[in-house]
């Protein structure tokens, strides 16, 4: 899942037992490592930070396993592949089904968004990083920092328009070395598919609550 339906599904009242929710992911991005937490620990906050990226890593296995993830990928390889000339189509069909998940919930939570990046500025970053300092993270030192531009730059609020989607998936492309130029024909073709795969997520978006174990 992407970081608003981690936040949506699983947030409590708790700053840092939500930005635990997408902490992983943002290691992953900082840190460049891969967080792996503990069972437990002592204190307060720290404690919320690490059973917030517990629920992270359990959602992910529940999501990427579930009816609804599942025939989304399918329904958008059906419809987009066969006219897609992009390269590694699986990790865009993957990924653009996550963004579109995080596009329906702002769509039906129009205030999600600006929730979300008020908690990730409320946290002390000295706290976080004496969590990942714990959790065995070598250069804990850089997620300040990256934390700092990832809430200034706010870009999950362009997943509301199309158009600024397609850009969302040519930065990662260009963000992870994929080597390709985007074409005026793939947007045209990408500005078909974001609204048909938008409305048949839809259909399956009640369900996939049950499916993630969500009361």
């Amino acid at each position: 899942m992407n970081f608003i339906a981690h936040y949506h599904f699983y947030q409590s009242d708790d700053s840092y037992f939500n930005l635990g929710l997408v902490l992983p992911d943002l290691v992953k991005s900082f840190c460049k490592t891969h967080l792996k937490p503990a069972e437990r620990m002592v204190h307060p906050q720290l404690n919320a930070l690490n059973q917030g990226s517990i629920i992270h890593l359990n959602a992910d296995k529940l999501f990427h396993n579930s009816f609804f993830f599942t025939t989304s990928e399918k329904h958008l390889s059906n419809l987009a592949d066969s006219k897609a000339k992009w390269p590694r189509k699986w990790f865009l069909n993957h990924l653009l089904c996550e963004i579109i998940l995080d596009r329906l919930i702002m769509d039906q939570n129009p205030d999600v968004c600006a929730r979300f990046y008020d908690d990730l500025k409320s946290v002390n970053k000295e706290q976080v990083e004496l969590y990942l300092k714990m959790s065995g993270i070598a250069n804990y030192q850089n997620f300040g920092a990256g934390l700092d531009k990832f809430v200034t730059a706010q870009f999950i609020f362009d997943y509301i328009h199309n158009e600024k989607i397609i850009l969302a998936l040519s930065r990662v492309y260009q963000r992870l070395g994929i080597d390709y130029e985007w074409t005026d024909y793939d947007k045209t073709w990408l500005l078909e598919v974001i609204p048909q795969q938008l409305e048949f997520m839809k259909l399956g978006y009640e369900h996939l609550k049950v499916e993630l174990k969500i009361d």
